[in-house]
């Protein structure tokens, strides 16, 4: 009788957890052989969040088959060839999973990411890529739809890191910690000094102030908005059209190019931001792993098409702030 009980209270035990299966594959098709894949698990809470399942709505604890860096190790190998120098390394900073209102046929559920990869040579790192967002996906299903899509989204933020060579200085790992503080200060657009004037074709020309050389002026239609920028030297016209400019800065304010035209860039404490919500930065259809991370696609279920665009936009605006080593959005304070 003693055994029978134990058996069922450990069948009952293991039932309030959710295992996240790695399906798929993390293939590195570039020319950077990786020796190893490491996870430096930086959470501040390692808890992913406890979900209702299934229809009697059980709770259940959502958690790794190991350990991060055990269970990233196993899948980068499943289908990779190992090289020889350089570790792959993901500094996992916060993964959490909630859910919210419901429609009553679908329920709101949000997945809260960040994480930062990076080359290492020796005891020495580089930097890859970053991202720091909230998915938000919807579903009658949806704590089922979330856990079975972090694969996929590690998936795309690994294979998208790969693609990247590594930039910038090499640190040690106590600069991990605290890497964005760290290079803050190596781009002149955050110091307190003037914006330059001009147009600005990328992230880094902006960051780096280093606007396009010549004195273009901005052609604007009768709707107001900015359509193209235009120099004219020895006879000769260049023209730069809109949706090609990252920023154009006009009497030291700078104006970034977003999928709602140009919108005022402001720049706080913690860098320059957008005030926004996802609506004006971003088609419906793009509002899902793939889309964040600048690919074409989707993951499964996460939107649903049609007159989500407008409901988007109508929603509060915030802070959305713009990375200085992506160039991407930041909405890692929603």
């Amino acid at each position: 009788m003693q055994l029978a009980f134990i058996f069922v209270a450990i069948i009952a035990f293991a039932q309030t957890k959710e295992v996240i299966k790695f399906r798929g594959n993390i293939l590195n098709y570039s020319e950077n052989p990786y020796a190893f894949f490491k996870v430096i698990d930086q959470r501040e809470d390692k808890q992913i969040g406890t979900l209702p399942f299934g229809d009697q709505k059980e709770m259940k604890e959502i958690v790794f088959p190991s350990t991060p860096d055990a269970d990233f190790s196993a899948w980068y190998l499943k289908s990779n060839q190992p090289g020889k120098l350089t570790d792959f390394v993901l500094v996992l900073k916060k993964l959490k999973l909630s859910t919210g209102e419901s429609d009553g046929k679908k329920k709101e559920g949000k997945m809260d990411f960040s994480a930062q990869t990076f080359a290492k040579t020796g005891d020495k790192y580089q930097f890859l890529y970053k991202k720091d967002t909230v998915f938000t996906f919807y579903d009658q299903e949806v704590s089922e739809l979330m856990v079975k899509n972090i694969p996929t989204i590690f998936s795309v933020f690994i294979k998208k890191s790969y693609s990247l060579n590594p930039t910038g200085n090499l640190v040690s790992l106590n600069d991990l910690a605290d890497y964005n503080s760290l290079v803050k200060n190596n781009y002149p657009a955050l110091k307190e000094t003037p914006l330059k004037d001009g147009i600005y074709l990328d992230y880094l020309s902006f960051f780096n102030q280093t606007p396009e050389k010549g004195d273009y002026a901005l052609e604007i239609n009768n709707k107001g908005d900015v359509t193209k920028a235009v120099k004219e030297e020895n006879g000769k016209k260049t023209k730069i059209p809109a949706y090609k400019m990252f920023a154009y800065v006009e009497k030291g304010k700078a104006h970034k190019s977003t999928f709602s035209g140009f919108m005022d860039l402001d720049k706080d404490e913690n860098g320059f931001y957008l005030l926004a919500n996802r609506g004006h930065l971003f088609p419906v259809q793009s509002n899902s792993a793939y889309g964040m991370f600048g690919l074409i696609g989707g993951v499964a279920g996460v939107i649903e098409q049609g007159a989500r665009q407008k409901k988007m936009k109508s929603g509060d605006a915030g802070k959305v702030y713009i990375d200085p080593l992506t160039g991407e959005y930041d909405f890692s304070e929603e």
